[in-house]
């Protein structure tokens, strides 16, 4: 019999987040996996430089940081609210480019795994924005799990269902 390689240990998970839907769905997957493997887990929201330096003109940067670290932890109590047990949570909050903050973070950090949201873009939009997951997934050493936008089920309108209306 082939033997088989011991399923991956994750001590340290990163999820990477936006604010967005997808990132609170990609937060709750995190916390799961790291409550299942007793891991600890690392939210980090990377701020665009252009929209810190555009405030930075009407606040100081560090109360920039403050505000930044408030909205991420409040995001994360209501992201996770409901699940239980806690797990050990390090919320962190870095300014740059977030594909490559988020991989600069990774490696820093020593994580395992990265657990992020994607939006599903079309071709055209990846093309003149770019996609931070794609980036993420092509420059990490590390797996990444990406977690996709929630669909809605398909269902046909309610005059249309064959079968399920009785014949009178």
């Amino acid at each position: 019999m082939p033997h088989s390689a011991a399923p991956p240990v994750f001590r340290s998970i990163l999820c990477p987040v936006d604010f967005s839907a997808n990132s609170r769905a990609a937060l709750r997957y995190a916390s799961m996996l790291a409550r299942l493997a007793d891991a600890h887990l690392l939210v980090l929201y990377v701020e665009d430089p252009l929209l810190v330096a555009a405030m930075a003109t009407r606040t100081s940067a560090a109360v920039l940081a403050l505000a930044g670290k408030d909205e991420l932890r409040s995001f994360v109590t209501r992201a996770l609210r409901g699940a239980t047990p806690a797990v050990a949570t390090t919320l962190m909050t870095k300014a740059g480019k977030p594909a490559q903050e988020i991989v600069k973070a990774a490696g820093h950090l020593g994580s395992d795994l990265i657990v992020i949201g994607y939006r599903g873009a079309g071709r055209a939009a990846r093309l003149i924005f770019g996609s931070t997951t794609e980036g993420v997934v092509h420059a990490s050493a590390v797996p990444v799990l990406a977690i996709p936008p929630a669909r809605r089920s398909a269902r046909l309108p309610r005059a249309r269902r064959v079968g399920l209306e009785r014949a009178s």
